[in-house]
């Protein structure tokens, strides 16, 4: 009698090779949902670090000073001017510095294309800051200032990022 049943030559050994590809084992495959749970996973590990380490993501420091203060600014009528509160942005550096921006209270915003020249102050009225999120306008008088923001771009093209806290005044 044979080894061999039914009469076949075919032998069950998953070593010998009989002309056939042998099966690799099965790869992994990543499916749509892991693909979005992975990217997802990599933005929050971004806003992470971001959360916690809020200052060393900026990039280098901005070579500007920051004062508030009561200057008179010219009416829209252009007929006389208003003892108004301001922010002066003065640029310290010996360069000019292009695409300021000046954030207040980490709310309000305004942005500045027109470079500022080395050793020359931006004035602005507090009032002409708006809102990120909405047109509401900056008031000083129902919210004070306590931390200026101000973003530009360095001669490097970096962004340069300098934050200014002032404290706020009590009411007498």
């Amino acid at each position: 009698m044979s080894d061999e049943p039914n009469g076949s030559n075919e032998s069950n050994d998953p070593n010998e090779s009989n002309g056939a590809t042998p099966k690799l084992a099965p790869t992994l495959r990543l499916s749509r949902f892991g693909l979005v749970v992975a990217l997802a996973g990599m933005v929050a590990t971004g806003l992470l670090v971001y959360a916690i380490f809020p200052s060393s993501v900026g990039g280098p420091p901005l070579p500007v000073a920051v004062r508030l203060e009561k200057q008179p600014v010219q009416t829209t009528a252009g007929d006389r001017a208003l003892l108004t509160e301001v922010i002066a942005v003065q640029n310290i550096a010996d360069h000019e510095l292009k695409k300021i921006a000046i954030e207040i209270n980490g709310q309000y915003l305004m942005f500045n294309e027109a470079p500022l020249v080395a050793g020359d102050s931006l004035v602005l009225p507090l009032r002409v800051f708006t809102d990120k999120r909405s047109s509401q306008r900056y008031d000083p008088i129902r919210y004070p200032v306590e931390e200026v923001i101000v973003r530009g771009q360095l001669p490097s093209n970096a962004r340069g990022v300098s934050e200014f806290s002032f404290a706020a005044e009590e009411p007498e």
